[in-house]
């Protein structure tokens, strides 16, 4: 009895050590890339993800983690193209419909921006970077009302938000309405006022 239960033991072990095997060597890339990730080697972790990218063109983690950090670093064509291959693999991911709206935004790329934001808000309702993001493309676009729906929708989820409440007052002021914005412009210094007065602003 007892070499049955020390055979099946063994028989267990075995198998569990095969499947860490493989998972470590089908994700080999990926994990060195977490690794030089981790140690602040950008360029090697990099490297490690494109390999692991090529190697599987559906490893949702690499592409997004290749995609954040050709963004972090300012190369933002290289990033798009990423982000766009991470959609088509996996359309409801949780960032990256935010992550390339964002970067559309920054190419000047409104309708683009405006499609992927959207679909960033429907995912999360509550997403304060997605609102505030449309809101600052309508507001350079000239679509004022939409513009303080959306920053609106920011106050909703966070009253106390300084971009938002200064936005809110330059589009009134890009509308002409001069006594809206003075008053919105009085309400922002009210809550950012960090002097002794309003001390407890200085902790938001």
């Amino acid at each position: 009895m007892q070499i049955r239960k020390k055979l099946l033991f063994q028989l267990a072990a075995f198998l569990i050590l095969s499947v860490l095997s493989l998972y470590i060597y089908q994700n080999r890339y990926a994990l060195m890339g977490v690794f030089y990730q981790t140690i602040r080697s950008p360029e090697e972790a990099i490297s490690k993800y494109r390999e692991a990218v090529e190697s599987n063109p559906e490893d949702v983690y690499s592409l997004y983690n290749l995609a954040l950090m050709y963004k972090d670093r300012g190369d933002i064509d290289r990033a798009v193209v990423v982000y766009e291959k991470l959609l088509a693999v996996s359309p409801d991911h949780p960032y990256a419909s935010f992550d390339l709206g964002y970067l559309y935004m920054k190419k000047g790329e409104y309708d683009k921006a405006v499609a992927l934001l959207r679909k960033a808000v429907e995912m999360n309702p509550r997403n304060v970077y997605a609102h505030q993001t449309l809101g600052n493309i309508y507001k350079q676009s000239g679509r004022y009302k939409e513009a303080l729906a959306e920053y609106n929708s920011v106050l909703q989820i966070e009253p106390t938000n300084r971009y938002a409440l200064w936005d809110i007052a330059e589009v009134y002021e890009r509308m002409g309405l001069k006594d809206r914005a003075e008053e919105q412009y009085r309400h922002y210094h009210e809550i950012t006022d960090c002097s002794l007065k309003r001390f407890w602003n200085c902790f938001d």
